[in-house]
């Protein structure tokens, strides 16, 4: 069974349109799962500056599943990190600190 993640409650989903416009509008989205563990390790890694960046939730909304598929060859790997030049999936050290460069470095800030 899962831990619950007590940061979540604090970081409430958005749906895929919104993280659409966060991204146009110059931030990072990231596309997660509960449960996940590099989801967590993500955002464990991103520390204060996961609250920079729009979370959402692809098990709440089918636009994000269906969003996250198309960009990982019909697969739903999370957590998959898009800004308006990229994206990646973010399951290892060094892409989680890639993952902390774009936020940093992200014109749209919450």
């Amino acid at each position: 069974m899962f831990k619950k993640d007590p940061s979540r409650s604090t970081r409430p989903a958005v749906s895929h349109t919104e993280a659409v416009q966060h991204v146009e509008e110059g931030g990072v989205a990231i596309y997660w799962r509960p449960g996940c563990p590099f989801c967590g390790m993500l955002e464990r890694g991103l520390g204060p500056d996961a609250g920079r960046a729009v979370w959402a939730n692809i098990w709440e909304d089918r636009d994000a599943l269906a969003f996250v598929e198309s960009l990982n060859d019909g697969n739903a790997t999370v957590p998959t990190v898009v800004t308006a030049s990229e994206h990646f999936v973010a399951a290892s050290p060094a892409q989680v600190a890639a993952a902390k460069g774009l936020i940093a470095e992200a014109g749209k800030v919450l």
